[in-house]
């Protein structure tokens, strides 16, 4: 299926040079070499060659999924300009991030707040219905994220520029049984450069390397672009989806909406489904409401009997074809105008 695929890019000039002192100077990191974001190209589903179903998709699984997110540990490169950065603290980007997404129910371990008010309620609240420890859900899956960050320089005619990167990697855990359910591809993510002037060692202005404020700040930035990255894979991943419930002139209902994962307009395949038989039959995109979706048809699929079936029986029948008969909408990817 045809996808746009997006990267953030910047021009840089290679050239010209300057000492900079103690700073390695690394010239591999290109803002050329980030992993890139795909998002589907709702253009390119009018074309009826490109329905086709998504990898991963499970009618049983068209639910909002609860995971807890962690961060497990966070490293520098050997040479990278190091600091203390609170893993905490990018656990709370990425538990953000997957929010956001409404695909998740996720489960925070890293909420202060919450301690306080449990505390509180303990020693100020006699009325039945208070927190009591103990009572959080469990997740069914954990998602387990490590960083490695590392720092570049590139010396130009009048300045130099300090870059930061970070290389995330990420597996989906079974909590209960330990088992690996998914592993996601390494994503590598460098930041446009930022400037400083240094001769010789001494540092005469521009972004402060040495402060560890600024160098704290500038990788909290890289993790949570990589983080970004990461969560538009992870939707990819995981596609949500409902049943068909009615049909009206090209336009059609389902029964799932924010709740049930859709956090945007969403472009869709719809598909029959058979006796596990599932057989996409035209393309087209929701809008969600709180628990339930409108959607407008783009195309049918061409030249299938099948898709050519069931839109004569639509078209005829309404609702009732769709009481007696199963036809989904499932998500393609990652909306076209979901802002990272």
């Amino acid at each position: 299926m045809k996808k746009i695929l997006l990267v953030a890019t910047l021009g840089i000039l290679l050239a010209g040079c300057q000492t900079t002192g103690g700073l390695k100077i690394n010239s591999e990191a290109d803002l050329s070499a980030n992993t890139q974001i795909q998002r589907v190209d709702a253009d390119a589903l009018r074309d009826s060659a490109n329905i086709e179903l998504p990898d991963n998709y499970d009618v049983k699984a068209f639910s909002r999924i609860r995971i807890a997110a962690y961060i497990d540990r966070v490293k520098f490169e050997k040479d990278a300009k190091s600091t203390n950065i609170d893993s905490d603290t990018i656990a709370k980007l990425l538990e953000n991030e997957l929010a956001r997404t409404k695909r998740y129910e996720v489960l925070t371990r890293n909420c202060d707040a919450c301690d306080y008010e449990v505390a509180f309620q303990a020693e100020n609240t006699v009325e039945e219905g208070s927190i009591q420890l103990g009572e959080q859900l469990n997740p069914e899956y954990v998602m387990e994220s490590s960083m490695m960050f590392g720092t570049a320089i590139k010396k130009k005619s009048d300045h130099s520029e300090i870059i930061f990167r970070t290389l995330v990697t990420t597996k989906i855990v079974n909590p209960t049984t330990g088992e690996i359910v998914h592993s996601f591809e390494p994503i590598r993510f460098n930041m446009p450069a930022k400037r400083f002037f240094a001769i010789n060692g001494k540092f005469l202005g521009g972004f402060d390397y040495r402060e560890a404020n600024e160098l704290q700040e500038a990788y909290k930035e890289v993790a949570q672009k990589a983080i970004q990255v990461l969560v538009n894979r992870s939707m990819d991943y995981y596609p949500v989806g409902g049943r068909v419930t009615n049909f009206r002139n090209g336009r059609f209902a389902i029964d799932a909406g924010i709740n049930q994962g859709f956090a945007v307009k969403q472009p869709v395949i719809l598909f029959l489904s058979d006796d596990g038989l599932d057989i996409p039959i035209a393309s087209g995109e929701v809008t969600p409401k709180q628990d339930g979706g409108s959607g407008v048809m783009f195309t049918w699929k061409e030249d299938d009997i099948d898709a050519a079936e069931v839109k004569n029986k639509l078209e005829a029948m309404g609702k009732e074809y769709l009481k007696r008969n199963k036809v989904y909408a499932v998500s393609v990817g990652t909306p076209e105008n979901w802002k990272l």
